[in-house]
């Protein structure tokens, strides 16, 4: 999906409500059922889903995501850093910032 072309906040969003409700479609489960397991009121899915609701809390989200199994891949959307910021901030210092040419 992502050419790495600018995708509107709108877009995502979107995207993500598809998605949750590919999830769970696929878990034959139904707004209602999905509303019960995860605490999140029933219109607020149905709107969620269909593209009216552009608010979602991210705790409702989360809630949403770990009804249909999928709250582990969050990891995958912000995996940890290589090296701590602290030590990348070390080594940026020993690297010069600009070089001068004498001419």
């Amino acid at each position: 999906m992502y050419n790495g072309e600018y995708i509107t906040n709108q877009t995502i969003v979107l995207l993500l409500a598809q998605r949750i409700k590919a999830y769970r479609l696929a878990a034959r489960m139904s707004q209602k059922e999905m509303a019960e397991k995860s605490g999140v009121g029933l219109a607020t899915i149905s709107h969620f889903e269909q593209g009216v609701m552009q608010n979602m809390t991210l705790s409702n989200f989360i809630s949403l995501t770990r009804v249909v199994g999928m709250e582990g891949r969050f990891m995958d959307l912000l995996p940890e850093l290589p090296m701590p910021p602290i030590a990348l901030k070390q080594i940026n210092k020993l690297i010069p910032k600009r070089v001068r040419r004498d001419h």
